[in-house]
């Protein structure tokens, strides 16, 4: 009878609501979304080259130096504030800002314009995993946490799967019915509507987001805390000017290592600098020098 008393109890510990299959649902959307976003750009790099007069070197600096080294940067203080705010509203700003970055990116007219919005898809797409997992193992106990997160893990590779045919149906399609750009709807080339067809659903489901109840921090394990902790955007400022430069330049300051952090970026920037001079591709060794307060850390 005990035993059969603690399989019971254990199988009640085990069970998951259908609100968290279902926001478990909303998530991997999320997910695929963000890789549809993020890969897209592949499969139109030669139309991009074409379009905007770019080369290799800098289609490689939009694909990934724009993007990586501005999601790893924001990663680190999204992450903080997703241990202290609301985290379906952070994946849904999140998310709305990198797919209006997205959508924007139908829009550009130059290199600057299309790294800059490449950027705003790193910081938007920086919030969402944090959050993500952070709400995933407060709706699945820890008998089932594993499952949910491998299900999570799976949009990964669906969004990667997507973008590549649906970048190039939509390019092969538009380029067909509006084989001169001038007379296609808005001017736009074939790969500026790609940008847009992707960019724009994800606008409709930050706003399906929002709708997410925000489960109870730290329950599943039988350890609640508050859902909001005290100061969090404070913290996430904080984090936040202690990677950005120049703000890193008066943290070091604050923390007495300031000399030691610009010896740092000294010997980073001639590094990227010989780099640079060697592969006459500036931008692409210029993104990854790191503040000095990065430096130290290294």
């Amino acid at each position: 009878m005990a035993n059969g008393a603690a399989a019971d109890s254990g199988a009640s510990m085990g069970r998951v609501s259908r609100y968290g299959w279902y926001a478990l649902f909303v998530l991997v959307l999320v997910y695929v979304i963000n890789f549809i976003d993020r890969q897209i750009i592949s499969i139109l790099a030669q139309d991009i080259k074409h379009g905007l007069g770019v080369d290799d070197a800098q289609i490689g600096f939009l694909y990934g130096t724009a993007f990586a080294v501005f999601y790893a940067l924001f990663g680190i203080p999204l992450g903080r504030l997703a241990d202290s705010w609301y985290r379906g509203r952070l994946i849904a700003v999140g998310l709305g800002l990198w797919s209006t970055m997205t959508a924007l990116s139908g829009f550009a007219t130059s290199f600057g314009m299309l790294a800059f919005a490449r950027i705003g898809v790193g910081i938007g797409e920086a919030s969402a995993s944090p959050a993500a997992y952070s709400m995933i193992s407060d709706y699945f106990p820890k008998e089932r946490r594993a499952t949910a997160l491998s299900i999570y893990s799976s949009g990964l590779y669906i969004g990667g799967a997507l973008s590549l045919p649906i970048g190039g149906f939509i390019l092969s399609r538009w380029n067909t019915a509006f084989p001169n750009a001038s007379e296609a709807p808005l001017g736009l080339a074939g790969w500026q509507a790609a940008f847009l067809a992707v960019g724009i659903p994800g606008l409709l489901l930050a706003l399906w987001v929002l709708t997410l109840r925000e489960p109870q921090r730290g329950a599943s394990d039988g350890l609640p805390q508050p859902v909001v902790r005290p100061n969090a955007w404070a913290d996430f400022g904080r984090e936040l000017t202690a990677i950005l430069p120049p703000f890193t330049l008066f943290t070091a300051a604050r923390s007495g290592t300031l000399s030691a952090n610009l010896l740092g970026l000294v010997a980073v920037a001639a590094v990227a600098g010989g780099l640079a001079w060697v592969t006459g591709d500036t931008p692409q060794w210029a993104s990854p020098s790191p503040s000095p307060s990065e430096a130290s850390r290294s």
